[in-house]
C-alpha cells in the first residue's frame, strides 16, 4: 500500500473528513484529497504533522503501519519518550539535509547551462 493509501485508510479508520485534515495540516481540502489520491506530494513538515495528530511515528505512516509503532505517552522519567524523539529528529534531519544537496545539485546545474548559454552567445 502505497503513502497515500495509508492516509486515506487511517483518516477513515479514525472518524475524520478530509477537510479536518485539511485544516490540521493548513491546506485546503482540494489539496488534501490530492495527497490522498497521490497527485501531490507530502512536505515533511506535514508528515511530522499527521503523524503527531494520528499519534504515530513518521516512520509508521512511510512503512504503512499504524500498529507498528504508536507514539509513547510522555512521563517525567520515560527514556522510551526520549529516545522516540531522538529517533524523530533524526530521520526529519536527514530528510532536509537530501533535499539541501538536491537543491545545492539543481544550483549547480543551473550555473553550468548558464554558463553554456553565455558561451554560445
Amino acid at each position: 500500500m502505497s503513502v497515500h493509501q495509508f492516509l486515506k485508510e487511517i483518516r477513515i479508520k479514525k472518524g475524520y473528513k478530509q477537510q479536518e485534515i485539511a485544516e490540521i495540516l493548513g491546506i485546503d481540502t482540494t489539496s488534501y484529497g490530492r495527497i490522498e489520491r497521490g497527485d501531490r506530494k507530502l512536505t515533511t513538515e506535514r508528515l511530522a504533522i499527521l503523524a503527531k495528530h494520528y499519534k504515530i511515528s513518521v516512520m509508521a505512516i512511510l512503512d504503512n503501519n499504524e500498529t507498528e509503532e504508536e507514539l509513547p505517552q510522555e512521563t517525567n522519567n520515560n527514556n522510551e519518550f526520549v529516545n522516540y524523539l531522538k529517533e524523530e529528529n533524526t530521520f526529519l534531519r536527514s530528510s532536509i539535509i537530501s533535499k539541501d544537496k538536491q537543491l545545492d545539485f539543481l544550483i549547480e546545474v543551473t550555473k553550468e547551462y548558464k554558463k553554456l548559454f553565455e558561451n554560445k552567445k
